[in-house]
């Protein structure tokens, strides 16, 4: 039975997931439960291909009443079609996990992980999604395992398990089935504290340069409880999918600022990131967007109410962007796309 639930909208972290460094494990990723009511764990799968820009995420929390408090979220932007975003809300009656295992079920919305490939479906009714992926080699841990918090015993963990890998699947909407292939990864984040009490805003952005490099670079923007401002990182990966560079950003210079129109929000157009004692600079420049998207839109007012109790402006904007990256190790240009959640001003 579904109930109205907190499924605190933190999918917002489009569950964005990050964690920059080389020792992440599958275990890492998989179902990690814990007793405090901040408890967040989400997963974000991406997919792109000519036709789409869909950001599908499950998640689970003991934000609210009770606990394992979980759901889904799907946006997807379909060409020359309106966005479409929704939520669904489960209690733990229709939660189930797999001890040891990457899979979740929240209702008859599933995600798995078999024979070597990962797995979700989703359905909102009108529209189905079904896509399976086949995980390319390279993880980026963004927080270097879990990242502690001011509190004792707090913590927060984002990983990429996987990016730019194949996907393939269907897509239906009402009586049309699409067959689908593209390409999409894996973002995963892990907290016991809830978000709203250390940040302010997150972002993450995945590129690939045309020598089959992938430059990433992801964290969040912290409130007053977060000691030095921001955490952010920055990780490239080879063809072959070996860490060749990580560094934690230690300046952030904006050249440009925009003001975002359906949000309100003024966020960086143009960034440079120096890391590596200053050796290291990274260009981030958002090109064109693919999709805004409010969290208070298409949930319930029993959900509506509790996220405008913790976050002023829960968006999730999302733009194509180009990346320079000059460093010793390596200097390159990628293309790829920029997720921000922006939670609080």
């Amino acid at each position: 039975m579904q109930r109205r639930i907190y499924f605190s909208r933190l999918v917002l972290l489009g569950c964005i997931t990050f964690v920059l460094s080389f020792g992440l494990h599958a275990q890492d990723f998989k179902t990690q439960h814990f007793p405090e009511e901040g408890y967040l764990q989400a997963w974000n799968f991406t997919f792109r291909s000519e036709r789409h820009n869909l950001y599908a995420t499950f998640l689970v929390s003991n934000f609210g009443p009770g606990s394992l408090n979980n759901g889904i979220s799907l946006l997807l932007k379909t060409k020359d079609q309106p966005v479409f975003y929704s939520t669904r809300e489960f209690d733990s009656e229709e939660y189930e996990f797999k001890k040891g295992q990457f899979y979740q079920r929240s209702g008859d919305n599933w995600m798995e992980y078999k024979n070597g490939v990962y797995s979700f479906y989703m359905n909102y009714g009108e529209r189905e999604i079904k896509l399976d992926y086949k995980p390319r080699r390279g993880t980026v841990p963004i927080s270097n395992g879990k990242f502690p918090l001011v509190e004792k015993g707090k913590f927060v963990q984002a990983d990429i398990p996987f990016s730019y890998s194949t996907v393939t699947g269907t897509i239906r909407y009402k009586d049309v089935v699409e067959e689908v292939k593209g390409v999409g990864g894996l973002e995963h984040i892990l907290t016991n504290e809830a978000v709203y009490q250390y940040s302010k805003k997150w972002e993450i952005v995945r590129s690939q340069t045309k020598d089959g490099y992938r430059i990433f670079t992801g964290g969040f923007i912290g409130n007053s409880n977060f000691p030095g401002e921001f955490f952010r990182r920055v990780a490239v990966l080879n063809p072959s999918g070996s860490l060749v560079l990580e560094g934690t950003v230690e300046k952030v210079e904006v050249l440009e600022w925009e003001k975002e129109p359906t949000s309100g929000y003024t966020i960086p157009k143009t960034e440079i990131l120096s890391f590596q004692n200053g050796t290291c600079q990274l260009l981030v420049k958002r090109v064109r967007p693919i999709a805004t998207m409010s969290a208070l839109e298409n949930i319930s007012s029993f959900l509506r109410f509790f996220i405008q109790l913790f976050f002023a402006k829960p968006y999730q904007i999302h733009w194509i962007a180009e990346l320079k990256l000059d460093c010793p190790e390596y200097s390159g240009e990628g293309k790829g796309y920029h997720s921000n959640y922006l939670i609080n001003e």
